[in-house]
Order: structure tokens, then C-alpha cells, then sequence
């Protein structure tokens, strides 16, 4: 399995606008949805040594103009990819289970055009995939 083609198959589910990795442009308008897939790493083997689950985590870092606006796309988040199963051509993808989020918080930068500090919230997923 390739974070690559894991990523691409969870940012097809993910709301419009979200992106992988850092936001592109220079000064992009809020809100801002981005996603990073860690790669997969060995998480159980079976006792027959017939299987080996991989676990796939996802975080999406999620930013807007106040704790409300961060806290709603947050829950667009949640309800476009809780429960989803990526698809990723000769694995079997377990559905997306949310598994944490982080407080909303003020970011260091600030937002020139609207002249404040934006609010960040970083929401987490993790899957378990087999290969076949």
C-alpha cells in the first residue's frame, strides 16, 4: 500500500475544497481543510500468520476566522469521512473511525486580510487495511 494512493482515496471523500498537505497560495481565503496520511504501519498479525493489518492514520488540520466557523467545518469533516471506507486497488480498507480531535486553538500567523489570528482544530482518523 502506497500513502499515496491511500491519500488520494481519502481526500475523494473529504469535503470540497480540502487539499493534501499545506494549503496552497499566497494568502488562500478561509476556511482552510487540509489533510496528512501518515503511512501505513504494521498494527496485528494474525496467529495463523495468514494476515497482516496495516494502520492508516489521518489528520486533517482545519482552519477559520473564529472557534464557531473551525468548529463547524470540524464537523463537515467528521460527518464526510467517519464511518468511510477508503479504496485502494488490491486492499481491503476498514471504514474510518474519528479517534480524536484536538481544542480549537489561536495560530501564531496572522491572516492579513482579515487582520487577526485564525482558529485551528486538528480532527484524527485511523483505518485498518489488509492486503489480498
Amino acid at each position: 500500500m502506497t500513502a499515496e494512493l491511500v491519500a488520494l482515496s481519502v481526500l475523494a471523500m473529504a469535503p470540497a475544497g480540502t487539499v493534501l498537505g499545506e494549503v496552497p497560495g499566497e494568502d488562500p481565503p478561509l476556511p482552510w481543510r487540509s489533510l496528512t496520511v501518515r503511512m501505513p504501519t504494521t498494527h496485528t498479525e494474525s496467529d495463523a500468520g495468514t494476515g497482516v493489518a496495516d494502520l492508516v492514520r489521518v489528520t486533517a488540520t482545519l482552519s477559520a476566522a473564529s472557534d464557531q466557523g473551525v468548529l463547524r467545518i470540524a464537523d463537515e469533516m467528521v460527518v464526510a469521512l467517519a464511518g468511510r471506507r477508503p479504496v485502494v486497488e488490491g486492499w481491503t480498507c476498514g471504514p474510518l473511525r474519528h479517534v480524536g480531535s484536538s481544542d480549537p486553538y489561536l495560530a501564531q500567523p496572522t491572516e492579513t486580510q482579515s487582520n487577526r489570528r485564525v482558529t485551528v482544530c486538528h480532527v484524527s482518523f485511523a483505518f485498518t487495511a489488509v492486503r489480498h
